[in-house]
């Protein structure tokens, strides 16, 4: 699929029964029952579009603002994604499930796609790569190569691991 279809999978959840349940929260709270098929689509859609404008905003305020206005701009979309979940959950019914990590991780797997997560695991081990390539080439900044081989060593990490429960999971429908 895609980079952000993925990451909105992580969000949403199909029960056995066939329910469509919605974590605003991710695994840190408990889902919300989606009442039909034409709003699962529509929220998921409207997840989808909150995770792509708002990462075009905080890269655009960071290349042309500088960090004063990265950080204003992702203080900004907290407080927007606030305010649209106390509009949005009350009109959800609660439904008390909790989603887990490897839930979320197999979810976001699928649909990631097998290139997609191969090309995101090439890319963090070669920023992994370039911290190593900074800290022996220019020990004076060592707190961002550092920064980077720590980052990116995590995000090669979480990376192998949807790789490996993809694998694993192949035979589930999704």
């Amino acid at each position: 699929m895609g980079y952000f279809e993925g990451l909105t999978s992580g969000c949403f959840k199909i029960t056995p029964d066939g329910r469509r349940l919605f974590f605003p929260w991710g695994i840190l709270g408990s889902g919300y029952a989606i009442a039909s098929e034409e709003g699962y689509g529509r929220l998921r859609q409207q997840v989808k579009s909150y995770l792509i404008s708002g990462m075009v905003l905080i890269i655009g305020s960071l290349l042309f603002g500088g960090y004063a206005l990265e950080i204003a701009t992702a203080a900004f979309l907290i407080a927007l994604y606030l305010a649209w979940m106390c509009y949005l959950l009350p009109r959800l019914k609660h439904s008390g499930e909790k989603l887990s990590l490897q839930e979320s991780m197999t979810s976001r797997a699928h649909a990631h796609g097998a290139v997609v997560l191969w090309l995101l695991e090439i890319a963090a081990l070669a920023f992994v790569g370039s911290g190593i390539f900074v800290l022996i080439v220019a020990p004076g900044l060592w707190f961002i190569a550092l920064a980077s081989i720590v980052f990116f060593g995590l995000s090669a990490a979480m990376t192998a691991r949807m790789l490996v429960l993809r694998r694993r999971t192949a035979d589930v429908q999704r």
